[in-house]
């Protein structure tokens, strides 16, 4: 209802307000426009001072509180969820509640909706190093928990052939020997305690007290076998024994699930990305502005 309606209900009967032509009708409408407009014109004010509901120059003037500018060409919608975003990280960006409320008003949801996050995501890891016997090498595990690796030892050496391979690593004392002999092309595959010659189980030919742990820090690692530790070691003599200056190449692979440090994952559903028309590289940028200096946030679609 009209300020002039309004007012005319309150007159008495006699006045004759629902008259149209008359000169109290006259009066009432042309003051109860003036009041309509007036009134218009304060809430038009009042949602000016709301992100919600403010537009063009408005919500521009709102982004320069925290001296936050509209990209070239933005929406009013884009640039109302970015804003909402710079806010949120002046009052506590990257931390799980803040990056969980920043989706939910990228993607439009209502503050309870899901929003899953995986902190520490976890990756497969693969490396290879190529020795010979009594090499060692240093693993870094990119991990913030032990584990335990799944090793591969490949005879790369044509016409070679190596007995007992062991993997000891170092730091921890921890071994495994695989009790056999291995050629050029042959592929040994350990894992939990599990082993595997091309394929077929050799398990009973393991000797080991446990599994060698991938410790989360860097660590030493060294590979020594029966034959190769003994060719082109010339500052050993053992009786009855030749030593050839042959050279005897040992592929060694680790493999291992580590949970990436400093790190996580903000996982949204396909669906709702697509409803909320955003893509994914948006939702992206807004998680760089609020997660903190030096982690690393990654939008997975789902």
């Amino acid at each position: 209802m009209n300020r002039a309606d309004s007012i005319a209900e309150r007159l008495p009967h006699f006045y004759m307000t629902w008259n149209g032509h008359t000169a109290i009708s006259s009066i009432l409408k042309s003051i109860g426009k003036t009041m309509d407009e007036t009134e218009k014109d304060f809430r038009y004010m009042m949602a000016s001072h709301w992100v919600d509901t403010a537009h063009g120059d408005d919500l521009d003037n709102l982004g320069a509180v925290y001296n936050f500018k509209r990209k070239e060409g933005e929406a009013d919608h884009d640039f109302r969820g970015r804003l909402k975003t710079s806010i949120i990280s002046y009052r506590g960006g990257g931390t799980l509640s803040s990056l969980r409320m920043m989706s939910r008003i990228a993607l439009g949801l209502s503050y309870d909706s899901p929003i899953e996050i995986v902190e520490n995501p976890p990756v497969g890891l693969k490396q290879t190093w190529r020795v010979s016997a009594n090499s060692d090498w240093q693993v870094d595990p990119r991990n913030i928990t032990d584990t335990t690796p799944e090793i591969t030892i490949a005879v790369e050496t044509e016409n070679a052939r190596i007995t007992d391979p062991t993997v000891t690593n170092l730091d921890t004392g921890e071994s495994v020997t695989f009790n056999g002999s291995m050629s050029f092309g042959d592929v040994l595959k350990i894992k939990e305690g599990n082993a595997a010659l091309n394929g077929n189980d050799v398990t009973k030919k393991l000797s080991m007290a446990k599994m060698p742990t991938l410790p989360r820090k860097k660590t030493m690692w060294q590979y020594t076998e029966a034959i190769g530790a003994n060719i082109g070691a010339f500052d050993k003599s053992q009786f009855d024994k030749s030593v050839f200056a042959v050279s005897i190449i040992t592929a060694i692979t680790f493999e291992w699930t580590a949970r990436q440090p400093a790190s996580f994952e903000v996982r949204i559903p396909k669906d709702l990305l697509v409803k909320s028309g955003m893509s994914k590289e948006y939702v992206q940028e807004l998680v760089g502005s609020v997660k903190a200096c030096g982690v690393r946030g990654e939008v997975v679609v789902v």
